[in-house]
């Protein structure tokens, strides 16, 4: 896990400060089994950081996030909760596992906290769109994917990491399809695979020299190195506009 900067004063130039007081409120459901107490535990080593994470964007309106729920991850606009289900957790680690992911480098319970702080980002910015009224143009699941991408790049020391375990996650359900199917397409989320590729995109337009071997070999390897640092500078200053006209 990377070391938090205490995010810094601007996420990518975005000028996010702490907010005075935490406007979330973490609720766990007492874990029934041993691998509900195991994810229990994952998630609360990274309670920090998941705090600091939310107080950089600042809400309008009090949030419970619920975990161990029983649907999720969700946010559920009419009551301001995120659920996050503890099987879901139990679910990322066994694909991690599954998958060796330790042969990277990281663990696969450092993989999975690091995924859950992603996916956190991800249903605390559909609570942030909702609670400030921010009018989305676009698919929002797209606009909030990213929002977390940066928020992890920008908050931790070692934030793109943190992302690129997520996107690897994307990439591992990806793998788990056989066969796509009508109702695929027609999802309120891009495909999988399409996740990964916008996540890496970000990661490497961030810092391009650091993140370099993301980009597969290609005749367009250059144009997209172009196209993803334009991205992530576009995507930084969209949301630095959006953030300061809905926090006065």
């Amino acid at each position: 896990m990377g070391k938090l900067l205490g995010v810094l004063s601007g996420i990518c130039g975005l000028g996010l400060a702490f907010s005075a007081q935490a406007v979330v409120t973490n609720q766990f459901i007492e874990p029934q089994t041993r691998q509900e107490t195991q994810a229990y535990r994952l998630i609360k080593v990274i309670e920090p950081q998941i705090q600091l994470l939310y107080q950089a964007l600042p809400l309008q309106s009090k949030l419970t996030v619920v975990y161990g729920a029983q649907d999720g991850p969700l946010f559920d606009p009419e009551v301001m909760q995120i659920q996050i289900p503890y099987h879901f957790v139990t679910e990322v680690l066994n694909r991690f596992s599954k998958d060796d992911y330790q042969q990277t480098g990281v663990t696969p319970k450092q993989a999975t906290q690091d995924a859950l702080l992603h996916t956190l980002g991800h249903e605390y910015g559909h609570a942030y769109i909702y609670a400030n009224e921010v009018i989305v143009l676009g698919r929002e699941e797209d606009a909030v994917d990213t929002l977390a991408t940066l928020l992890l790049i920008n908050a931790f020391e070692e934030g793109a990491e943190i992302a690129l375990s997520a996107a690897d996650l994307f990439a591992l359900e990806d793998e788990e399809i056989d066969e796509l199917m009508v109702d695929d397409f027609s999802d309120e989320h891009s495909l999988d695979v399409q996740r990964y590729h916008a996540t890496l995109c970000l990661i490497y337009g961030s810092d391009p020299k650091q993140y370099a071997g993301l980009l597969a070999d290609s005749a367009q390897r250059e144009d997209r190195a172009l196209m993803c640092q334009q991205e992530y500078q576009r995507q930084s200053d969209n949301w630095d506009r959006l953030i300061r006209r809905n926090s006065n």
